[in-house]
């Protein structure tokens, strides 16, 4: 039986932030993760869907907030509910379809029944079996304390004393979600692709990040992707001279960033960027940076290269479920729209080239997490470690460090984020003693 964890005992002493260590138990101990589904995913806030997904009254969209079930609806006013999915009577779920439309919830065991906002609006037998007794105002689902809409995208957060999401966001994440947002008339190509990978939801969110296994790793992918514009690299292609801008925020938010290049005008992707507001709105530098992977701490990944959203579901210290949201911009070509889809559909996802490489790395490393005779040993993320300073100036609106494209300043700044969630006793004291890059 696993040793019991105490949040006083101090998770920073599994993550050692100046030196570059971090111990592997954290990748796959059962207590560590019950305390991250309590002191992170129930308190952070979680990427829910697009409004493109539940455009009308009626329409619903089922999803998780850690392992919580929860149904996104739109009520029959236009109104945003997220309910968790478990019937306030026996617990079973009240909706087992993904997504479609309806105008109530009804329990499958005894038939308690749900509107759209939540509210109990049926009950059999309410006035013989229950004698007219029941407080059916009471008895509602429970819903999440927060719901907010950024730019299209909808996050809900179970904690009542969370921040606004404005504020949780940051510059650096509100600036990658408009770098995604503003590059037109964003819908979801309907049909979420799903696959679950034995592997901790960590790893799989690290990597996001991870542009030192690239030529490595996906080599053979780069080599036979059927997409042009796809760069060609040899296995010591890593260190791209021509990027490295780390874009940190509060709370454990990053993004790499890499610069546009030169004939970035003559990319039908890239034209979106005419808008002289843009430099105004982004900052000088940011203005010349492809936003490329947003990671939304803890769990959504932005790649604006990709068109795409990926949530990293945890269903257990060792399995992540990886849900993929795929773009296409109303306003485009069909023929840019295409170009988008297949190269989501060829790189990433269950069938995807680039998954499949990563997803084998993935569970062997999970697997080298559990081993009795290596958890003495921490794992080395020091790369980078002395080199580049966290940078404050108006060239962005948020702070940063410039460094190689390949680093490790972005995992750093997510494992110490990661210990100062689990040490928080609530958001008051999270807001107080996390670490801000601003301050650095």
């Amino acid at each position: 039986m696993a040793t019991e964890i105490r949040p006083l005992e101090g998770f920073s002493r599994y993550v050692d932030y100046e030196h570059g260590l971090i111990d592997r138990r954290i990748f796959s101990d059962p207590d560590i993760y019950q305390l991250e589904l309590e002191r992170i995913f129930a308190r952070a806030w979680l990427f829910m869907c697009h409004k493109s997904q539940i455009a009308n009254p009626r329409d619903f969209f089922q999803t998780y907030m850690g392992e919580d079930r929860v149904i996104v609806t739109r009520d029959k006013n236009g109104g945003i509910n997220v309910l968790l999915n478990t019937c306030r009577h026996r617990g079973n779920s009240v909706c087992r379809a993904d997504t479609g439309k309806t105008t109530s919830f009804m329990c499958t065991y005894h038939g308690w029944t749900y509107d759209l906002t939540g509210k109990l609006i049926g009950v059999p037998g309410s006035r013989e079996l229950y004698y007219g007794e029941l407080d059916t105002a009471n008895w509602g689902l429970a819903k999440a304390a927060q719901v907010e809409n950024y730019r299209g995208f909808i996050f809900a957060t179970l904690d009542e004393d969370a921040p606004p999401l404005t504020e949780f966001l940051g510059e650096a994440g509100r600036c990658g979600i408009d770098q995604f947002a503003d590059r037109g008339d964003l819908v979801v190509i309907p049909g979420t692709m799903k696959f679950i990978q034995q592997c901790n939801w960590k790893l799989a969110m690290e990597n996001d990040q991870d542009y030192y296994h690239v030529g490595l790793t996906h080599a053979s992918s780069l080599l036979a992707s059927p997409n042009p514009g796809m760069p060609r690299r040899s296995i010591g292609d890593f260190r791209n001279p021509n990027a490295g801008v780390v874009a940190l925020s509060d709370y454990g938010h990053v993004s790499a960033n890499t610069n546009l290049p030169e004939n970035w005008q003559e990319n039908p992707a890239q034209q979106w960027r005419n808008n002289p507001e843009l430099a105004t709105k982004y900052g000088p530098m940011s203005a010349k940076l492809q936003m490329h992977h947003l990671d939304v701490y803890p769990s959504c990944w932005f790649l604006s290269g990709y068109q795409s959203l990926v949530v990293r579901q945890p269903k257990g210290p060792t399995e992540t479920e990886m849900w993929y949201f795929n773009f296409i911009d109303r306003s485009a070509s069909e023929e840019l729209n295409e170009s988008w889809r297949r190269k989501a559909v060829n790189l990433l996802g269950p069938a995807g080239m680039f998954e499949q490489e990563d997803g084998e790395n993935w569970q062997l490393s999970t697997a080298g997490s559990v081993s009795t005779g290596m958890r003495k040993y921490p794992l080395n993320y020091t790369m980078g470690v002395g080199h580049g300073e966290v940078i404050n100036d108006e060239l962005t609106t948020y702070p940063r460090i410039e460094a190689y494209h390949a680093n490790e300043h972005y995992m750093r700044w997510i494992y110490r984020a990661w210990a100062e969630w689990l040490e928080a006793d609530s958001w008051r004291d999270l807001k107080r003693n996390h670490t801000s890059p601003s301050a650095m």
